[in-house]
């Protein structure tokens, strides 16, 4: 059997770069390129042609290990009816879980040349190294990880274009057993297992790898679109947000649940939600950007389990580089229609460990600290602080706010994330100002201040119990506290994370978005610091000073009665040069410049109040 291990090892060990590859079978024996633990980088098109000689080495090129493909500026369009095959493991999976998918093949026989539809028929059953069969499907509602193939359920196979920001059925297509996904749209599917439990299953997608620059479409108003990494590489998210804050992108979302439980196809009996991405701002090479988790299951306020929905205390993970195979989606908001573009500049080589797992994994040791990104060159700059906001032990919402000098407090694209607002019941969220209204995000940055105070609303279905968790605190050693301002009261949030703050509240079903803040002093604090000022102020107004240079000494005038313990005269230098200590509440009193060389001085008094009231003056003597 021939194959092309050496043209490879040219590829991949030394200089050379390759304008394009193609590969066919020589006759009677097949071709094909193994690639193991490395980044096949093709500058330009890949032309394949599929081998028929011996049906367990069919693909063109086995992308193993952790190997992906990655393409560069030539615009020549893949082509051929031969293929690639790619794996992705998804770690926790079940009939009854979905995951969300982008392929990143085509259907070779769709087309001659170019990105072609996608489907579950570029899924396959991985049997050796080079051998997989396509999976079977079924019409029916479970799939089997038990037949050979496994078997995979197209009642739950759906994409999404651009539709309006909810989770309404109708903004869902079926696809079913179809291969009409076009490149650049994301589907969901649920996994296989041998009944009611979660599992590890490893796909092997093949077909024509997605190449170059992808266009989706999305419409004007706020938008949901699912689409996801179309490539047969990792992709940098920074690149790719970057590219399209012009295109109206606002933030990437990503589905996920617990698979641990809820082995059901009712949506009244599972938990499901968004987690949110935004890039933040760029203070490291490897800065993961900004998430926060999904709305599913948590553990109680005294550490057991909660309730059966709600926010998990799950593994926190670095987003930013998205897997082979990832789907995601797209939240844009453009005055009229316009298109998000993904293009072979914003590709990268990262495995699965140096990327974001497909989803997040659950965490059944209960609370626990956020856990590090993968990422050796990574050091978190950016000052904040995670929190969970818990209801009725059960479920939370978890809100991380940030402090960055080039944000401002209203809305800033990229440092603030918009909230999914889906885990239904109960919602916290924060309040900024976009286009002159308040509206809800669940990821904020502000320039820090002592004063400010940041606005938390919570939208409640029935009567609640709220206690929050401090998850995570990075780089922010700044008292922090949850404000109640119709009963002044104050927790602190900035305690060691992981520790729960039971802060008494229980508050009837209803909207509050004008009573609890986060803050980082207390008002009475505050009101003492602004009295303090206030009266400096009015010190320096009342208190006059003259210097008398013909009879060589300073006037100062104190109307008010001030109190005065010390009055001091000090040169540039900072040296001492003349003081009067407890001058008292005297109307006018002087002191004498005679032995003072000609310079400028710094007047100083000091009342009994412990208020400094500076002057600086010039003195002639001659």
């Amino acid at each position: 059997m021939k194959n092309l291990l050496l043209l490879l090892a040219m590829l991949i060990f030394s200089s050379t770069v390759f304008s394009q590859l193609y590969v066919q079978p020589n006759g009677s024996t097949d071709s094909y390129v193994y690639v193991k633990d490395e980044v096949l980088f093709v500058e330009d098109d890949v032309n394949l042609e599929v081998n028929t000689n011996v049906a367990t080495t069919k693909a063109s090129i086995y992308l193993r290990e952790g190997s992906q493909l990655i393409q560069g500026s030539g615009a020549t369009l893949n082509s051929g009816d031969g293929y690639i095959s790619i794996y992705q493991t998804i770690d926790s999976t079940s009939n009854y879980h979905y995951n969300f998918w982008h392929s990143p093949v085509g259907n070779q026989d769709l087309a001659g040349s170019g990105n072609v539809n996608a489907g579950v028929s570029r899924l396959y059953d991985v049997n050796d190294v080079t051998d997989s069969d396509q999976v079977a499907t079924t019409p029916g509602s479970n799939g089997s990880s038990t037949t050979d193939p496994i078997t995979v359920s197209t009642r739950w196979i759906y994409t999404r274009t651009s539709s309006p920001a909810n989770e309404q059925e109708g903004n869902y297509i079926h696809v079913g057993p179809n291969d009409n996904i076009p490149t650049g749209y994301g589907f969901t599917m649920k996994g296989v297992s041998n009944g009611a439990i979660s599992q590890s299953q490893e796909y092997d997608f093949r077909g024509r790898p997605n190449n170059g620059t992808i266009t989706v479409p999305v419409n004007s108003g706020t938008q949901w679109t699912l689409s996801g990494n179309p490539y047969p590489s990792a992709l940098d998210l920074k690149l790719f947000f970057a590219d399209n804050t012009a295109n109206g992108l606002t933030g990437i979302l990503f589905w996920d649940e617990p698979k641990k439980n809820e082995f059901t196809h009712q949506y009244s009996g599972k938990s499901g939600g968004y987690g949110v991405w935004i890039p933040g701002p760029d203070n490291t090479l490897d800065d993961p950007g900004f998430y926060v988790a999904p709305p599913f299951k948590n553990y109680s306020a005294n550490g057991g389990l909660g309730g059966d929905s709600g926010t998990g205390n799950v593994t926190d993970v670095d987003r930013r580089y998205s897997p082979v195979g990832q789907g995601f989606v797209l939240r844009t908001i453009n005055a009229s229609a316009d298109n998000i573009v993904l293009q072979n500049d914003q590709r990268i080589f990262k495995k699965i460990g140096e990327v974001s797992e497909i989803r997040i994994q659950e965490d059944n040791e209960g609370p626990t600290e956020r856990s590090s990104f993968n990422s050796d060159a990574f050091v978190v700059i950016t000052p904040q602080i995670r929190i969970n906001m818990v209801f009725n032990d059960s479920f939370a919402r978890q809100l991380l706010l940030a402090f960055h000098d080039e944000s401002t407090d209203g809305y800033d694209v990229g440092l603030d994330a918009h909230h999914p607002m889906d885990s239904g019941g109960a919602e916290a969220y924060y309040l900024i100002e976009e286009n002159e209204e308040m509206e809800p995000f669940v990821i904020q940055t502000r320039p820090y201040a002592d004063y400010k105070q940041i606005p938390i609303g919570f939208s409640l279905d029935a009567q609640t119990k709220i206690t929050i968790n401090t998850i995570d605190i990075q780089n922010f050693e700044r008292d922090t506290y949850f404000w109640d301002s119709v009963n002044d009261t104050y927790k602190k949030l900035s305690i060691h994370p992981s520790e729960f703050i039971d802060t008494g509240i229980l508050l009837p079903a209803g909207v509050y978005e004008d009573r609890f803040f986060i803050v980082f002093k207390e008002r009475r604090q505050l009101l003492e610091e602004s009295e303090g000022t206030k009266a400096i102020d009015i010190a320096k107004a009342s208190v006059d000073f003259f210097q008398n240079n013909p009879y060589q000494q300073m006037e100062v005038s104190n109307p008010e009665g001030y109190d005065i313990k010390s009055a001091a005269v000090y040169d540039m230098t900072g040296k001492l040069v003349a003081t009067k200590h407890n001058v008292g509440t005297v109307s006018n009193f002087n002191i004498p410049t005679s032995n003072l060389a000609d310079g400028v001085y710094l007047v100083k008094l000091t009342t009994i109040e412990n208020i400094n009231i500076d002057f600086k003056t010039i003195i002639q003597n001659n």
